[in-house]
């Protein structure tokens, strides 16, 4: 089992990095909601959903993948808000693992759309 410590309203996403790595344990990583750090990215003046992602690096399990247009955590789904998925997949290719990536979209009739966007961007096949 792995615990997964997600961000929220993270404004420096190296806090739950380090809170992650006290515990000195295999079995706790970070998750990264891409709506919640693209929400605090515009609210609070945190960095944009990709340096979650790079800060994260060796440290990342999970990834939420939800779009959302910085004003509230929206859980559309990519491609219909203003989340950068582009330089997302590229820190997400960059990173030493490939973290567990999950569509949480509010309605689950969105998934069709999702991957077609996804997959017409070339970020998925």
């Amino acid at each position: 089992m792995t615990l997964v410590i997600e961000n929220i309203e993270d404004i420096d996403p190296a806090h739950r990095r380090l809170l992650a790595q006290s515990f000195g344990s295999d079995a706790v990583r970070l998750s990264i909601d891409t709506g919640h750090a693209h929400y605090a990215h515009h609210a609070t003046g945190a960095p944009p959903v990709d340096y979650f992602v790079t800060d994260a690096g060796a440290w990342l399990a999970h990834v939420h993948l939800q779009d959302a247009d910085g004003f509230a955590d929206r859980h559309w789904p990519p491609g219909r808000g203003t989340v950068n998925w582009h330089a997302v997949f590229a820190a997400i290719a960059a990173l030493p693992q490939r973290p567990h990536l999950v569509l949480e979209l509010r309605h689950a009739a969105d998934i069709p759309a999702a991957m077609t966007y996804l997959e017409r961007e070339g970020l998925a096949c």
